[in-house]
């Protein structure tokens, strides 16, 4: 029976507080944003706390040929996770374990959001149990659902854009159509790549019963509510609702170009001058490794064929049809239309709006590989299905405590290998302190999270030459180069003789967590010639 009324608040209870403690104990280790992205949210929602307004204190890309530092905040990035931690950070303190608060509540509430699916899908309360026990153990997600990142908010927001989608078009109304484009708004103040579910949204507009027109002013005027503001700021800032450079982002070549000096250089031109060759071999190899992550990430391996399954047994339910829609059309814009970002965490990001779908889908996958295995090798059903079913939900609890060990926790337990970067970066910043009485500007391989551990201006290390590496430091003033491993290709030269270059001095060395060395390098330029 499809009801979410039959399902038992027990449940819901239990799933509370399973959530509770297997997220709070992982949040142990997750104390600080681990990765630039986080890093980025973490950093801009400071500022905002600080009331220096939406301004970035670095230059992690070149892409819009900033003038200067500070920078206006996101030219790239969207902003509402910024602003779900800052607002946090202005109740609770300055912090980052008071900007993790929303983000770790919406993780533990998860699984209620993936079982109330689940029931809506297939009436099961058995499964929908099940499927809020994956929505807690959620493998390659649970590190990045618990930190400063777009992963949690848009889980819930981007589901809730699709499971609102289906429920308007059985009953239609124009106001209801208004809070679709107002879920897609946010989905997009969250995420750049939010607005594609505009695509799925205007398929469901053609199942109403309700005026095309009407529906399709509701959902539009439901989206601007919320889109049309961020535009006006953007207009108020640079001149245009979209900002300079993002666009250039379509003609890169290869990720690492996202780093660019001068951002101008990634023109359609040169883009089409690469040849036909490469442009499809490069989405081509895109999608191979986007259908990998989908198989691997989304599905942990073993759950993709039972999602799979799944999605067989309820294709004609419309959620169901919806998902699989907005997973097919974020594979292709991933793959084909920013093949390197969406490889590169793009897509893993993303596809977190259609988890819930895709857990709430497993144990009906799961009953249909049974029935099978009954028909052919004549199985025990219901003993097959707990068998089955308890071993699937305790391989993967086994699975997320790897994962989870692997990435965040580490040997060391007072160490957490997730703030590994900041661990080095403060080193870093104690060291520069020594050397120099006011460090103005650092060139680092990540910019915000240099900024966390040392309160410095920074810009990003430029993808290109040491002739490109050499016009950032002089453009913008720099005075010092942290060069680390992730270092540019045409650097390496740099890297591997970090005193073969007469305008750069090696300072100091230092070693990253896997040993690797990190040279400290001053720049010996006039100041006239910066």
């Amino acid at each position: 029976m499809n009801s979410l009324a039959r399902y038992s608040n027990r449940w819901i209870i239990a799933l509370l507080v399973i959530g509770l403690v297997v997220n709070l104990g992982a949040a142990i280790w997750v104390r600080t944003p681990g990765y630039m992205d986080a890093d980025y949210y973490f950093s801009t929602a400071l500022r905002v706390v600080e009331g220096e307004g939406l301004t970035e204190p670095y230059l992690w890309n070149y892409l819009d040929d900033p003038i200067g530092i500070p920078h206006p905040s996101h030219l790239y990035w969207m902003p509402f996770t910024t602003i779900v931690a800052a607002g946090s950070m202005m109740v609770f303190g300055t912090s980052f374990r008071s900007a993790q608060i929303p983000f770790l509540i919406l993780t533990i509430t998860l699984p209620i959001l993936t079982a109330l699916l689940a029931i809506y899908l297939h009436g099961n309360q058995g499964w929908a149990w099940r499927s809020g026990l994956l929505a807690i153990f959620s493998g390659f997600y649970l590190p990045f659902l618990l930190t400063s990142d777009t992963f949690i908010l848009y889980a819930w927001v981007g589901c809730g854009a699709l499971w609102t989608m289906v429920e308007v078009s059985r009953r239609p109304s124009g106001l209801r159509w208004v809070g679709v484009g107002f879920l897609i708004g946010l989905a997009h103040l969250i995420r750049t790549d939010g607005f594609l579910l505009l695509i799925p949204a205007f398929i469901t507009l053609k199942w109403t019963d309700q005026k095309k027109a009407h529906a399709f002013i509701g959902l539009l005027f439901g989206y601007l509510l919320l889109i049309g503001p961020w535009w006006v700021r953007n207009i108020l800032i640079v001149g245009q609702p979209f900002p300079p450079g993002n666009d250039r982002a379509l003609w890169l070549l290869s990720y690492d170009e996202l780093f660019a000096y001068p951002g101008n250089i990634l023109t359609s031109t040169r883009w089409i001058g690469s040849g036909f060759t490469s442009i499809l071999g490069a989405r081509l190899e895109a999608l191979w490794v986007n259908t990998q992550r989908l198989l691997i990430e989304n599905g942990i391996v073993f759950l993709s064929p039972f999602m799979v399954l799944g999605a067989y047994r309820f294709r004609s339910h419309p959620l169901t049809r919806i998902a699989i829609l907005y997973l097919v059309i974020l594979l292709f814009v991933m793959s084909f239309v920013f093949p390197f970002a969406g490889s590169r965490g793009g897509f893993f990001h993303s596809g977190v709006a259609v988890m819930p779908v895709l857990w709430a889908l497993v144990p009906a996958g799961l009953e249909a590989a049974i029935h099978w295995g009954a028909k052919v090798r004549g199985w025990d059903r219901r003993e097959a299905m707990v068998v089955l079913g308890s071993s699937v939900i305790a391989i993967v609890i086994i699975l997320t405590g790897v994962l989870l060990w692997s990435k965040a926790i580490g040997p060391e337990l007072n160490q957490p290998r997730w703030e590994s970067g900041l661990r080095t970066y403060d080193q870093v910043g104690d060291q520069l302190q020594k050397l120099s009485a006011s460090p103005a500007v650092v060139a680092v391989n990540n910019p915000p999270g240099f900024y966390l551990a040392t309160n410095l201006k920074s810009v990003v290390i430029p993808n290109g030459t040491l002739d490109t590496l050499r016009d950032v430091i002089e453009r913008y003033q720099v005075d010092w180069v942290v060069l680390d491993v992730n270092h540019p290709p045409d650097l390496a030269m740099l890297y591997d003789e970090p005193t073969s270059i007469p305008w750069l001095a090696n300072e100091a060395t230092f070693y990253d967590s896997a040993g690797r060395e990190i040279f400290l390098l001053k720049v010996m330029l006039e100041s006239g010639s910066r």
